[in-house]
């Protein structure tokens, strides 16, 4: 397989098809924008199998408009999802960061198979076990 590159400084592509998005502590909405805009790009090409592990623990603020502007892009990204994304694996270490995501899905609930965890190690072996359905009976 083929991996379309995917190259923005929140996302490490090194563990493709597992892709980690690492949100910063605050971002602008610009900044916000162009990680959103990179994904879009990049699903116009990447037709394969893909599962996500999304880092929200260094989340110290994310404004109303910012959680708009992520469930709008959800909402441009769906179709990729619907067809690639085995699931997306959430850090979320406390409550702050559960009201983002619960925010974030309120506004557009997720076409995908996701779940939220504490930790990296129990993401990423969920992330794994969604690309690989043999190991899923594992746990």
């Amino acid at each position: 397989m083929d991996l379309v590159p995917l190259v923005h400084p929140w996302i490490d592509a090194s563990r493709a098809p597992i892709y980690v998005l690492t949100f910063p502590s605050e971002a602008t909405d610009g900044e916000l924008q162009a990680m959103c805009a990179a994904r879009e790009r990049w699903a116009q090409r990447a037709m394969y199998r893909v599962a996500w592990v999304v880092d929200l623990s260094g989340i110290l603020s994310a404004t109303a408009h910012q959680r708009s502007l992520f469930s709008e892009h959800l909402k441009r990204f769906e179709a990729h999802d619907r067809a690639y994304n085995q699931g997306s694996a959430l850090i979320v270490p406390n409550s702050f960061v559960r009201g983002l995501v619960t925010a974030v899905f309120w506004l557009k609930p997720p076409m995908f198979p996701n779940q939220c965890f504490p930790d990296a190690a129990q993401a990423f072996a969920w992330a794994e076990r969604q690309l690989n359905p043999q190991d899923r009976q594992a746990v």
